[in-house]
């Protein structure tokens, strides 16, 4: 009997062997077969790149894997302060039987409540059946047709990225492969979607870095920093800042977003703000209770600013941006600010800089232009200078008209090439030299020859100039003139009524040197009109593309040719303005010979 017993024993410690065998093969199996569909999950997710696309495809690989009825991705909403359906898959009706889809709204009140308690735990969860588990939250599902769920929060890195919630509609048995794979998916999803974020911060900066470093006025450019940095943190808000040299403080320059009072209270940030301390030593700083910071009840509930770095560690500016939910940046979130407002820092002292040019530029340009023109009973001279806008730079067109000593009157129209402060360096250079040369000798053709020379020396090699200079003699009522590659002026004839160009050919100024230049002479009567102007008038086009070119000119021309000269100039320029955008600057200048009963 002893040794029955032994043997029965020993049978049945070998069954338990075989059996413990059994399990362990099944569960490598299962390990197996879960290894091997997320390693299939790692490589679909790795055909895509955004956090929208990943979401989807998880959605839809997730149902599959579990053969569930129907699996949808859920995250939060910035603008709705909620959680949101982003992505659904399942229950489409078969094609062409008529029947409608189901209401998504409905749909996202069924297993949304169970993947926030999900996402509340941070770790997947899985309820085999609805009706027996007896937890209050499940009420809503005990409505619908969600018989069993699992949810798994979509986590990585500390950040949260939301949940997929994967619906059935029969109660489920679920066992340690089920598990394991939630699992897998929730770690698999998380690294892809943290991947996802990052290539969409790297999106982000490159395209706010191409706008930031485009415009060349401030105004503009603290616009784009200030939207860029609302865009890369998905705020409502932003505000940028310069550092007040007397103060100390921090003014604000621009901004992107809504307009709300708030942004009133946040005009000025003061080193003695308990809140924005550390932003002064050149620190990231998180105000969390915006509203009770400020004293409001109503607005932005947090804000994020940090420092825009100067030269010599010195602090250029601020951003803050604002958020309607509390906000916790996370580390990628961090760096990508901190190469925006590096990139900032170098677009912000270029445009600084560029005002600076402009400012220097447009200054020597008034002085220029602040010509004491010649006036006589028998002719009258005027020009009208027009800058292209606010936006453009500042360009080298010029005129000039000024008395010579045998009682002659010179008149110049000019364009350097080039822009900003160098052009208009270039063009005082310009304009000084040919009158003195012209007092020396006031021939057209001499005072172009030596000008020429004098500029192939003083202009950079890629420098030029273009030049329509002549002198009226009013005793002979002869314009001797010679061009310098300057398109030709047009000479309104009061006897015929008729217009023509006034050609003598010539190359263009300070290019190359001894050139030789013609010189002609026509004969001015009562009532004709001379008119010389810049490029940028010919030049305009239409909303089409159309040049607004010479003959338009020369009908306008005749049209107004009874004008004084002081409405005449202003009068052609508006034809043009009229036509199409004007996108140079833009010099006409009018000798108009009064007419005998004047």
């Amino acid at each position: 009997m002893v040794r029955e017993s032994e043997r029965m024993d020993a049978t049945g410690r070998e069954q338990e062997r075989i059996e413990e065998l059994e399990r362990t093969l099944e569960s490598l199996r299962e390990d197996s077969e879960v290894a091997h569909v997320l390693l299939g999950l790692s490589g679909a997710l790795a055909e895509v790149r955004t956090v929208e696309e990943t979401l989807d495809k998880g959605v839809r690989i997730a149902r599959e894997l579990f053969g569930a009825d129907r699996s949808f991705a859920a995250t939060w909403d910035l603008e709705a302060g909620d959680f949101r359906v982003l992505s659904r898959f399942g229950d489409e009706p078969a094609a062409g039987d008529g029947s409608e889809a189901p209401d998504i709204d409905a749909r996202e009140r069924d297993g949304l409540p169970l993947l926030l308690h999900a996402l509340a735990k941070r770790q997947p969860e899985l309820i085999e059946d609805v009706a027996t588990d007896g937890r209050p939250l499940l009420a809503e599902a005990l409505a619908s047709d969600v018989r069993a769920f699992i949810g798994i929060p979509l986590l990585r890195w500390g950040q949260d990225f939301g949940g997929l919630g994967i619906e059935f509609s029969e109660a489920q048995r679920f066992g340690p492969k089920e598990v394991a794979l939630a699992r897998g998916i929730a770690r698999q999803m998380g690294v892809a979607l943290a991947n996802a974020r990052r290539f969409g911060l790297l999106q982000a900066l490159r395209g706010i870095g191409l706008r930031v470093g485009g415009p060349l006025r401030l105004a503009a450019v603290t616009r784009e920093i200030a939207a860029g940095a609302m865009e890369l943190l998905g705020g409502n808000g932003a505000l940028l800042y310069f550092r007040n040299g007397d103060s100390g403080e921090f003014v604000a320059a621009g901004g992107a977003g809504p307009d709300h009072s708030i942004y009133d209270t946040l005009g000025r940030i003061s080193p003695d703000d308990e809140a924005w301390g550390e932003l002064f030593e050149g620190r990231t700083v998180t105000v969390r209770d915006l509203r009770s910071h400020l004293g409001v009840d109503e607005g932005p509930l947090s804000a994020v600013g940090t420092v825009i770095p100067g030269s010599e560690s010195a602090l250029l500016g601020a951003v803050v941006v604002t958020f309607d939910r509390v906000i916790s940046l996370g580390p990628d979130e961090s760096q990508a600010l901190s190469v925006m407002v590096a990139q900032s820092a170098s677009a912000v002292a270029n445009a600084q800089r560029y005002e600076r040019q402009r400012r220097v530029a447009r200054s020597l340009q008034a002085g220029l232009l602040s010509t004491d023109i010649p006036s006589s009973d028998t002719y009258e001279i005027h020009a009208t200078y027009e800058s292209a806008g606010s936006e453009a730079d500042v360009g080298g067109d010029f005129y000039d008209a000024f008395n010579l000593t045998d009682g002659s009157v010179a008149i110049v129209v000019g364009d350097v090439s080039g822009k900003g402060a160098e052009a208009a360096a270039q063009t005082a250079m310009a304009k000084y030299m040919l009158r003195a040369f012209a007092m020396r000798n006031p021939s057209p053709a001499s005072v172009l020859f030596h000008l020429n020379n004098a500029l192939c020396k003083g202009l950079a090699e890629d420098k030029f100039t273009t030049m329509f200079y002549g002198v009226y003699d009013p005793r002979m009522q002869v314009l001797t003139f010679a061009d310098g590659g300057h398109p030709e002026p047009l000479l309104y004839r009061a006897r015929t009524q008729e217009t023509e160009e006034v050609r003598a050919d010539g190359s263009i100024v300070g290019a190359f040197e001894n050139q030789r230049f013609v010189e002609a002479a026509i004969d001015l009567e009562p009532g004709d009109v001379l008119v010389a102007y810049t490029d940028g008038l010919i030049e305009t086009r239409s909303d089409e593309g159309e040049l607004y070119g010479v003959e338009r000119v020369a009908e306008s021309l005749s049209r107004n040719s009874s004008l004084p000269a002081t409405q005449l100039t202003r009068a052609i320029y508006q034809d043009a303005h009229a036509f199409g955008s004007v996108t140079d600057d833009t010099v006409v200048f009018s000798l108009v010979m009064k007419a005998d009963d004047e």
